[in-house]
């Protein structure tokens, strides 16, 4: 099968979530090349995402993937490290250490990094800032990388940005994404980036752990839907992440989805997961309704 419609995310595999071992994600990436996963996103706020990238980029003797990371949210240890700077030398350096970390002369796409809590005139600052390290070829093409603010429509429909990436709009709890920013991306022929298939593990191997300790972040009725989610993934005779795996192949629309897989074994099951095709119509249209209940 291909998996053209996957790209490598490495937040989990650099560390950001909890320890991991430097050989192991190494191995992650370089089994997903293997498999034919095309494309790869960083950033420098996922710990050492990076360097490991440009490790195994060194040890991959096939086409080069296509590269994609981020400016604006600093360097942290733990997930919840979220800290920033968008001025313009705080941008400028971080693509300056984030070539030299992966060690290639450009990337693919640059995104800016969680633009939400910016202001419309601190956002058009940094998409100056953007255009400048397109001219000067350290990019290729810009994206927005997290869900955006209402204003930044404006840029994106005006075609200073290839691609959208937005997080927790776009899986099997919930699908805000899917008659919004998904259509307008399509309308804009913008690139759409669906990243936390899983729901920052909640449909995963957090469930348990999510259910009796949620973290603050996460809404009641996600938890919820999560439970519903595993009994109909339990009657269908699969894991509930192939069920939210699959469901992601059953939306009709051309959109990228961003995997998570922190180590060789994660990926090769969901790999495995993504194999098995889209769903039946019934479970399908099952999960929608789940998904946009209390939406």
């Amino acid at each position: 099968m291909s998996f053209d419609q996957l790209v490598l995310g490495t937040a989990g595999i650099g560390g950001i979530w909890g320890a991991v071992v430097r050989e192991d994600s190494i191995q992650t990436i370089l089994q997903a090349l293997e498999a034919g996963v095309t494309a790869i996103d960083t950033a420098p706020a996922y710990r050492d995402a990076e360097e490991m990238v440009g490790a195994a980029l060194r040890q991959w003797a096939g086409p080069r993937p296509f590269i994609s990371s981020k400016a604006g949210r600093l360097p942290g240890k733990t997930a919840e490290d979220a800290h920033y700077d968008y001025s313009r030398c705080a941008m400028w350096r971080s693509v300056e250490n984030t070539l030299h970390k992966l060690q290639v002369d450009s990337l693919d796409l640059l995104f800016l990094h969680d633009p939400e809590g910016m202001s419309e005139l601190e956002f058009a600052a940094a998409v100056a800032v953007m255009q400048e390290l397109q001219q000067q070829k350290y990019t290729r093409a810009l994206g927005i990388g997290g869900n955006p603010p209402p204003f930044a429509w404006k840029w994106l429909q005006q075609g200073i940005f290839s691609t959208l990436m937005e997080f927790n709009r776009l899986n099997a709890i919930q699908t805000p994404a899917l008659h919004t920013s998904l259509s307008a991306c399509a309308r804009a022929d913008i690139h759409y980036y669906a990243a936390s298939p899983l729901y920052m593990g909640l449909l995963g191997k957090s469930l348990e752990n999510f259910s009796t300790t949620p973290p603050a972040w996460l809404p009641a009725a996600a938890v919820g839907k999560a439970r519903q989610l595993a009994l109909l993934a339990e009657e269908a005779g699969i894991t509930l992440p192939t069920l939210a795996h699959r469901f992601l192949l059953s939306i009709p629309n051309i959109y990228k989805v961003v995997i998570g897989a922190s180590n060789p074994a994660e990926l090769t099951t969901t790999l495995q997961g993504f194999g098995e095709g889209p769903l039946p119509a019934h479970l399908y249209e099952k999960i929608l309704q789940i998904s946009q209940d209390n939406q």
